[in-house]
């Protein structure tokens, strides 16, 4: 498929901040076409393509005389249109994954991907009610209206319950649901980065497997994110384990470099 000289110019400028995180200017851009797209487009013809980009919104220039940066918009079209993917991704090595978190700037929660279905709800000696899981179970404080409405909701999902139990106050039950899914977090690194995006009361969703009801789709901006940052969902094998990937971060950090060095690694 032919692609116009407009989205040569400005993929080549969003590849080229990525792997330099500087201004990009005429000269250095035509020399990056080349390499790319094999085409050659002349620094006087960018340079035009430059104004038009620039009134577009999808780029800018931070000085006069400096190289032009994409904006935040033009990396979110970007994101959305290079990143999604549905291959499950491999990791073998959590160190090297911490590392690579470390050196992307990038926040990363995996969670193993567990969903029982809740199967039996018992009475015991009127002081509490033992809901059954297919792998796990939840003691309450007894009570018959408590009893005949969870007895409704057999057969739901633990995410369902979870969120029922929101929705009505069941406080108790809610907790030890919270409880069990964060002993699913396989793996949780470089916090420091959600504290970044997330000054506010959504800090304690985004260091949480909730965070994952969040997600619209597999990637997403504002307003889950404020403007600049971005989060993504993967699914992965994590040592070996089935599990959820989300990773955060800057709209301008480089996820395709990071997520090919994994496979490389692994």
């Amino acid at each position: 498929m032919k692609i116009d000289k407009r989205d040569i110019i400005l993929q080549s400028i969003i590849q080229a901040y990525l792997e330099q995180n500087t201004p990009v200017g005429s000269s250095v851009l035509e020399s990056k076409i080349a390499d790319i797209f094999s085409q050659n487009i002349p620094a006087s013809t960018i340079r035009v393509y430059f104004k038009r980009l620039s009134d577009e919104g999808a780029i800018t220039q931070l000085h006069i005389s400096g190289g032009r940066i994409p904006t935040s918009l033009a990396m979110k079209y970007y994101w959305q249109n290079n990143l999604v993917s549905d291959e499950n991704l491999s990791i073998d090595d959590d160190e090297v994954l911490s590392f690579l978190l470390s050196r992307f700037d990038i926040y990363c929660m995996i969670f193993g991907a567990n969903n029982p279905q809740f199967t039996k709800l018992h009475k015991i000696d009127d002081k509490f009610l033992l809901l059954e899981l297919e792998n796990e179970s939840f003691s309450i404080t007894y009570s018959p209206k408590v009893e005949k409405f969870l007895s409704s909701l057999l057969g739901s999902s633990l995410d369902e319950l979870e969120l029922v139990s929101i929705q009505v106050g069941l406080s108790q039950l809610r907790a030890k649901i919270k409880e069990f899914k964060r002993s699913l977090i396989y793996f949780q690194e470089n916090e420091k980065v959600a504290f970044k995006m997330f000054g506010d009361e959504r800090i304690k969703i985004a260091l949480d497997p909730i965070f994952a009801r969040s997600f619209k789709s597999k990637i997403a901006f504002e307003p889950l994110f404020d403007d600049g940052f971005m989060g993504f969902m993967q699914s992965v094998s994590f040592l070996g384990k089935p599990a959820t990937m989300i990773c955060a971060g800057s709209v301008y950090n480089d996820y395709e470099k990071f997520l090919n060095t994994i496979k490389e690694a692994s």
